[in-house]
């Protein structure tokens, strides 16, 4: 399945908005901040929840995402580049999240999700290929923490000279 997670500004904050291939709006997320942390929520077009995440501050940021396959905890590191340790679930990354190029991949290897920036009819975005259906939500979640993270990197950003 492909996703496309789209970053938009509104009069109630940030937020993104995912698409799928025939142009439809699949999920809307809103994102509440309060002090050193954020809530962001996921919703289908009904309105209902899909997923929570929690997005905090205070020594070094950190996701936490409730959905339908469960609670994890998403810490960033870096090694050669940025990427993510996500615990509660044995799902492993590679690529790296600042360049918004990175794949989601179980314990024998088989892909979960891929995700790249990348340029379409909805401007500038994200593509989200997932390939197992039931961790649809993780994998949108995974992918907003990681358009969250890009953003914040250049939110923090400080011009030389």
């Amino acid at each position: 399945m492909k996703l496309f997670l789209k970053r938009v500004f509104s009069e109630d904050g940030p937020g993104f908005q995912v698409y799928n291939e025939q142009g439809e709006c699949r999920y809307l997320v809103t994102v509440e901040t309060d002090n050193s942390k954020q809530k962001i929520l996921i919703n289908n077009t009904s309105g209902v929840p899909v997923s929570e995440i929690y997005h905090k501050h205070i020594i070094m940021r950190y996701f936490t995402v409730r959905c339908q396959a469960g609670f994890f905890v998403l810490l960033p590191f870096m090694r050669d580049c940025f990427s993510f340790k996500i615990y509660g679930s044995s799902y492993r990354f590679a690529g790296d999240i600042a360049a918004g190029r990175f794949s989601l991949f179980d314990v024998d290897n088989s892909p979960v999700m891929t995700q790249e920036r990348c340029w379409s009819k909805y401007g500038d975005a994200s593509e989200l290929n997932i390939y197992v259906p039931e961790d649809e939500h993780l994998a949108l979640s995974v992918a907003v923490c990681a358009d969250m993270y890009i953003a914040a990197a250049g939110e923090s950003a400080v011009l030389s000279g």
